[in-house]
């Protein structure tokens, strides 16, 4: 296909010349030999790309997905590579067939225009202006009708090339004079009319006396030129909107690479999904004799047959890798917006079957009640409260409240909790744990995950703010586990609304109360809490959070926090006592005693300890306990029959010596654990057996959202933002908006 369209290209000597009647029919080929090549793979119909859309959103799904897969890396900076301009040929090739054969798309499903910002077209018009394109060839300016809002720089020249995303008009911010402004009218010689608004995207270009009187809104501006105007989002008023800046790990030491730092990265490998990315110290060991096993032991599976050629030596530019938000055009207006200010669902983010792309999109200046798709507004409008509830949501809601109600804080909007996953796991035995004990220690903890997740409307739409990953070993699982309940993550952002002001910190202890109060009614007697807070640039589970200009948080304080709930906890009669895992720990004398979780920081330094204890345990046999032996036997016969009960106490030395390398482990983390006793009723409800819930991929691992987060830009570093993401996570959470 490429090498025909390109044929078709090389015949034409200008766009004028170029023949679109040929795509269709070579767009058609060659979507029907993919769908052969999809059905041979097994893939489902609905799964597979439809229509038009195919050609473009194809591969960018199949990369996407291959980045979410791949999680915490980014494209390589550099040249495009060969799929890229394949990407932008096929992108090309769709344009020219939806130009032959639907010549007037608005109002049509072809019609939704979903599109990196607009930007100048290659034709012949734009050459006799002096306009240039890539490559030195000629660019056309974007369509523009009235109503449009665009960006003025009256300073540029007509011979000045198009402005593009990449060279953009910058935006003048209040209290700055307004260079925003809407069409008012479009001249058949290329030229439009603007009218200036108020650059406060908050107010939605309209604003007081005193306000124009600084920025000058209202003023007409005639005459301008293709080179002098470029569109802007009518929701922001700018050009680019921004992710969050992406971030790269070293694949071998997990360090966090800085800017301008340089790396290794090699292809991917056989079926890994992403690249290789290495620090210069991980590369060194790659290929060293003495250090290259053990750092193989942490790759993918074809990290042994990279070879050094395989390795670019790169430098790590965040900003050059930083993506933008996508942008859609309103039905009825034709103007153009972000889908994080239009408040619009992304559709390869959401199920191909639901086809959210062939939707009617009609923006709120519109008269979206008699236009709007009504699928696509039951996305945009779905609450937290649409979720189903269960006894564990509504025990920390009524929990919550009252706790909330003594001592008088009020919420202008109540909390909604949702458990998003539940899910029954097995946590396999240690591997070496099992070796030792044998039959005297299980093979596996069954456990329920679940992920708890709070809402609340702050500013007419409902926020993600609170979220808990815990895994419950009941009365069904065998020891050590026995009736425990984990809380593995908690993590929350600051948007909560509540009167008066600041009391975050006591609606999340309720929050918290609520749920060791419920597990201390089913029957849990102890509740283990991971305290420590994340390192810095790493993230537990929400993505770009406010910016917060204070240093990373110690552990000291948030552990103090978490001391402060179970204290509160404690005076409530909820706990009964709490402590360090220490402190918890202190009368340990077998490590089959230890509880371990699934995930936790202790099961993989279980091979470490064991090890430890082998040398420790020689040495204490060989120490001076050995010569005082010698010295009790003086006189004796040297040829003494071995005691029989030798053996068995050889296994007790050991034992002893493994508990006490694992005091020695907890004793290095003790400040990132805690504790708490609870008061178990005396006779706990049974509670029926609710279903799981999913399997919801996009929230049953906590590491996996968080990963689908960063690469779907689902962030909360501004409330706009906040609102976004939530919305898209209860479009995902909630099912077809049928």
């Amino acid at each position: 296909l490429k090498r025909q369209v390109t044929m078709l290209l090389e015949s034409a000597e200008n766009a004028a010349d170029l023949d679109l009647s040929r795509l269709p029919m070579l767009v058609d080929k060659e979507l029907s030999a993919q769908s052969r090549r999809q059905q041979a793979k097994g893939w489902d119909a609905g799964d597979a790309p439809d229509g038009d859309e195919a050609a473009s959103a194809g591969k960018k799904r199949k990369k996407k997905a291959g980045e979410e897969k791949g999680g915490k890396r980014s494209k390589p900076s550099g040249k495009a590579s060969d799929e890229d301009e394949d990407e932008r040929l096929q992108e090309f090739i769709t344009a020219g067939a939806r130009l032959a054969q639907a010549p007037d798309v608005k109002g049509t499903a072809a019609g939704r225009r979903l599109s990196k910002p607009p930007k100048g077209k290659r034709g012949a018009a734009a050459a006799a202006a002096g306009g240039g394109g890539a490559d030195g060839e000629a660019a056309e300016p974007d369509p523009l009708t009235v109503g449009m809002h665009v960006l003025v720089d009256s300073r540029r020249r007509k011979s000045d090339s198009l402005p593009d995303m990449w060279s953009p008009i910058p935006a003048a911010k209040p209290p700055a004079k307004s260079n925003v402004g809407e069409v008012s009218a479009v001249h058949a010689d290329g030229t439009c009319d603007v009218a200036l608004v108020c650059n406060d995207a908050a107010a939605g270009g309209k604003c007081g006396s005193q306000c124009r009187a600084l920025t000058g809104p209202g003023s007409l501006v005639k005459g301008l030129v293709p080179p002098q105007w470029q569109i802007a989002c009518s929701g922001c008023f700018g050009v680019n909107l921004p992710h969050a800046l992406p971030k790269l790990w070293c694949l071998g030491c997990e360090r966090l690479l800085a800017d301008g730092v340089q790396f290794r990265r090699a292809p991917a490998v056989g079926d890994s999904a992403y690249d290789t990315s290495l620090c210069l110290d991980c590369y060194g060991k790659l290929f060293s004799k003495t250090q290259r096993e053990p750092l193989l032991a942490v790759l993918q599976e074809g990290a042994p047959k990279l070879l050094q050629s395989d390795f670019a030596l790169l430098t790590w530019r965040p900003e050059d890798e930083r993506e933008h938000d996508d942008f859609v055009q309103c039905t009825e207006c034709e103007r153009w917006y972000h889908f994080v200010c239009a408040h619009y669902p992304s559709p390869g983010q959401l199920p191909r079957t639901w086809r959210v792309e062939s939707e009617l999109f009609v923006c709120t200046r519109c008269e979206r009640g008699r236009h709007a798709s009504p699928r696509l507004l039951a996305l945009q409008t779905r609450r937290a409260t649409d979720l189903p509830t269960c006894m564990l949501s509504d025990a920390m809601e009524a929990s919550a409240a009252e706790a909330l109600k003594e001592a008088g804080v009020s919420l202008p909007k109540p909390l909604v909790v949702r458990v998003a996953s539940r899910k029954r796991l097995l946590f396999q035995a240690v591997k070496e744990l099992k070796q030792r004990y044998g039959g005297g220690y299980a093979t596996e903890f069954p456990y329920l995950s679940q992920a708890i997740f709070a809402f609340q409307e702050v500013e007419g739409r409902d926020v993600f703010l609170f979220a808990m990953y815990v895994q419950e070993y009941d009365a069904d699982c065998p020891p050590p586990n026995t009736n425990r309940t984990y809380i593995s993550y908690v993590d929350l952002v600051g948007y909560l609304a509540s009167k008066p002001q600041g009391q975050r910190t006591a609606v999340y202890h309720a929050l918290l109360h609520g749920y060791l109060q419920f597990a201390a009614s089913c029957g849990f007697e102890h509740a283990h809490i991971w305290v420590a807070p994340p390192t810095a640039g790493v993230e537990y589970i929400f993505h770009g959070r406010p910016a917060d200009p204070r240093p990373p948080m110690a552990v000291e304080v948030l552990r103090g926090w978490y001391e402060r709930m179970l204290r509160g906890a404690e005076e409530k009669g909820i706990v009964r006592s709490w402590s360090t895992l220490e402190e918890h720990t202190s009368g340990l004398t077998s490590m089959r005693d230890f509880p371990l979780f699934d995930g936790d920081f202790f099961p993989d330094k279980v091979p470490e300890i064991l090890e430890r204890a082998e040398q420790s345990s020689s040495e204490r046999r060989e120490s001076p306990r050995g010569e005082k032996g010698k010295e009790k036997g003086k006189g004796k016969s040297p040829k003494m029959p071995s005691s029989p009960k030798v053996p068995s106490l050889l296994p007790r030395h050991k034992s002893m010596a493994i508990a006490d390398e694992m005091k020695a482990e907890v004793h290095g983390a003790a400040y990132s654990f805690l504790v708490a006793s609870l008061a178990t009723a005396e006779e706990p409800i049974q509670p029926p057996r609710e279903p799981d819930i999913g399997p919801r991929e996009l929230v049953d691992d906590r590491e996996h959202f968080h990963e689908m987060c960063v690469s779907r830009h689902w962030q909360s570093d501004e409330l706009y933002r906040a609102h976004w993401s939530t919305m898209m996570l209860l479009a995902v959470l909630g099912g077809p908006p049928d």
